[in-house]
Formats: C-alpha cells, sequence, structure tokens
C-alpha cells in the first residue's frame, strides 16, 4: 500500500530533480521514489554498520536491520575496514538459517 508524502524542497535540489528526471526520462514521482528507496537502503546500512561498530547490534541483527544477507553486510564490513567479530552461536545460527532457505530471497 502506498502512502503521499508531501515536502519542501529548495530550488536548487527541484532543479537537479528536473535535469535528472529528464536525462534518464523519468516521471518527478518514479525519480523521487528511486531516489529515496537507494538513499534509505544507503542510510540504513550506514547505520547498522556503526551500531555493530559501537556493539550496539550484533552481526546478524545489524545485517538483519540493513535489510541485507548476513554475507553481504560482511562484504561491506570490510568495505569500511571494520573488525568483525563472529560469535560461534552466530555461526551455527547463519548456518542454519543458509541451510532452511532463509537467504534464497536475497539471491
Amino acid at each position: 500500500m502506498s502512502e503521499r508524502l508531501s515536502i519542501i524542497i529548495s530550488k536548487a535540489l527541484k532543479e537537479d530533480l528536473d535535469e535528472l528526471k529528464k536525462r534518464m526520462n523519468l516521471d518527478q514521482s518514479t525519480l523521487i521514489r528511486k531516489l529515496l528507496d537507494e538513499a534509505t537502503k544507503g542510510e540504513k546500512l550506514n547505520y547498522a554498520i556503526e551500531e555493530y561498530k559501537n556493539q550496539k547490534l550484533s552481526l546478524g541483527k545489524a545485517a538483519e536491520f540493513a535489510s541485507v544477507c548476513l554475507w553481504e553486510f560482511i562484504d561491506e564490513l570490510k568495505k569500511h575496514k571494520v573488525f568483525i567479530e563472529f560469535p560461534s552461536e552466530e555461526i551455527d545460527k547463519e548456518i542454519d538459517n543458509i541451510l532452511s532457505g532463509y537467504y534464497d530471497e536475497f539471491i
């Protein structure tokens, strides 16, 4: 189900959006949805990485919050040069998830 969202943006941002929609051959709503989706995913990932670094989220919970599979989250941690702590109980849980097909939707 969709919901309507109203925002006020600067003139410069509106001009940037207009240029993008023209170049990408998209209508304004589609472009804004695309940009919001990408930005939200990125922000969730960045937040999850910070929370993991600050030991506020476990590896599995951080990946879940970021809406990515564990292995993708580990790859992102490597890109950000974050040390990975992986307790043995989480390894067992992830093996069970893999065997049960839990990550099939991410492939």
